[in-house]
């Protein structure tokens, strides 16, 4: 950390069970400063990546990814709205309010009020630091979403650390988004399987075998959810449906059992990838190459374009050589690369990690007349 701001072992944590040093806002009163934090201090949420569907979870299953975008709020030092973006996206994504992680703020706050108040943004800086690439089938929009919701719900004293205040903000990015599959991992971590159930969102998790990697294959062009959706049948046979029960129960087991075996076969998808992958790239053809050079399984992240495959883990019961797992997820990401170029597409190859962290948030203090240091 740099000069101007406190060490990080400082940083101030102050939620609204800390009733010795701070008291819930007033949501009745007019004052412009109805927000839990000072003047003096800077708010920061990070939530992670997230992929979807894992094959064929449609709309149900997702887990987290070391990759994250994180919002900090402060108080402008220009007394006028200000929204800073860094990172992906940064070309082309609103600076205004129009922008989706301010949208979702307001909305955050308003929930945390009862309704009673609208939170005016109009005397606060947001800096928006975006690693996620945006549009791309890894949760760069419910990642916005829900750093914006709990941004939002902090400022207005909730303490997003708390079961309760998860639990109210996967209904709330659900009722938003329309479908829990990347806003629960991105809220809670880990491999996460989501449904509704009459007015409520459940969650439960799903292990992840230990030392797995992630080989992303990441397009040079976006894929909108909407419209790759759209191409989508509103119809399966019962052959279709009992394919993808069959191969969704397979996962889950597979992963809990850390059977890697089963992982191929447990991710393929008959519903969804093919009408979103093969023509604009030849999912099928890249999702051989993975396997091939050695992933345990492979499949359409999200909506796509991007193409994840699964390496590494804890196989025959003892933890895989770290240096030979490395090599495996990046010879993978570069077969996936190779057999894309055959079809015309280029793009990023990546490596990552699941994670166990969802969302997270702080707030940092730092003394009158000194900055706060970027520590993104």
């Amino acid at each position: 950390m740099g000069s101007g701001g406190m060490p990080a072992k400082d940083r101030k944590l102050r939620w609204s069970s800390d009733v010795d040093q701070w008291e819930k806002p007033d949501f009745t009163s007019q004052s412009s400063d109805c927000i839990a934090l000072n003047r003096n201090e800077c708010l920061t949420v990070s939530v992670p990546a997230t992929t979807a569907n894992i094959g064929p979870g449609f709309d149900s299953l997702g887990f987290a990814v070391d990759l994250r975008n994180d919002v900090t709020v402060e108080f402008s030092p220009t007394g006028t709205f200000i929204l800073e973006l860094k990172g992906e996206g940064c070309d082309f994504l609103p600076r205004d309010e129009t922008n989706a992680v301010i949208e979702a703020v307001k909305k955050g706050y308003r929930f945390q009020s009862n309704d009673e108040r609208e939170l005016d943004v109009s005397a606060l800086k947001f800096t928006s630091t975006n690693r996620i690439p945006p549009a791309r089938g890894l949760g760069s929009s419910s990642a916005a979403l829900v750093c914006g919701l709990a941004a939002g719900m902090t400022l207005a004293g909730s303490d997003v650390s708390t079961a309760r205040a998860r639990r109210d903000l996967l209904n709330l990015a659900c009722e938003v988004e329309g479908h829990p599959d990347n806003v629960a991992p991105a809220i809670f971590g880990g491999f996460q399987i989501a449904l509704s159930d009459e007015n409520e969102w459940i969650t439960s998790s799903v292990n992840i075998p230990e030392g797995m990697l992630c080989s992303l294959f990441i397009p040079d062009f976006h894929s909108l959810t909407s419209e790759t959706r759209a191409a989508l049948s509103d119809k399966l046979t019962q052959a279709e449906a009992v394919f993808n029960i069959g191969r969704t129960a397979t996962l889950i087991n597979a992963f809990n059992q850390s059977d890697f075996r089963l992982m191929k076969i447990g991710t393929q998808d008959i519903m969804h990838q093919h009408q979103r992958g093969d023509k604009q790239f030849g999912l099928d053809k890249i999702i051989a190459a993975a396997i091939g050079a050695g992933a345990h399984c492979c499949f359409l992240s999200g909506a796509g374009p991007t193409v994840l495959a699964m390496t590494g883990g804890d196989e025959n019961g003892k933890i895989g050589d770290s240096t030979i797992a490395a090599i495996t997820a990046e010879r993978v990401a570069e077969a996936m690369s190779d057999a894309a170029k055959e079809f015309g597409v280029e793009g990023q190859a990546l490596i990552v990690e699941p994670t166990m962290e969802g969302i997270s948030a702080w707030i940092d203090v730092f003394d009158d007349g000194e900055d706060v240091v970027d520590m993104m």
